[in-house]
């Protein structure tokens, strides 16, 4: 049988996320990788999110470009290591934590229950005028 440890934060992991969080979206709005073709509009840091020992960050972006949310992930992935150390430089902590980035869902799931709200189905069962 396989247990799912429950996601607990912590004071101190509150505290670094927000560290790590401010950093990185400096680091991305600079937009300054060496990718090419690079961004057009600078990426946007939602959230970020530690798991327990505060060894790897869980940083959830959102842009506003017509690019496949695949290839903005690739496209991190492959400078990974710059934004570390743009990070490093920025931040004084014991160490940095290993950068994982994940597409923000919550403008999709938004866009969803609004289309659900303006559904006919809806306003039909509800009675909405």
């Amino acid at each position: 049988m396989i247990l799912k440890r429950k996601y607990e934060t912590t004071d101190r992991s509150l505290k670094v996320s927000e560290i790590i969080r401010k950093a990185v979206s400096e680091v991305l709005v600079r937009n300054e990788f060496p990718i090419n073709p690079s961004f057009n509009f600078p990426l946007s840091v939602v959230n970020v999110e530690m798991n327990k020992d505060l060894k790897i960050a869980y940083v959830y972006v959102l842009t506003h470009e017509e690019i496949n949310k695949d290839e903005i992930i690739e496209r991190l992935k492959s400078c990974k290591k710059y934004i570390s150390q743009e990070i490093n430089k920025l931040v004084e902590l014991k160490f940095i934590p290993k950068l994982v980035f994940r597409n923000d869902e919550t403008v999709d799931q938004l866009n969803h229950i609004n289309n659900l709200l303006n559904s006919e189905k809806f306003i039909k069962d509800n009675n909405v005028d």
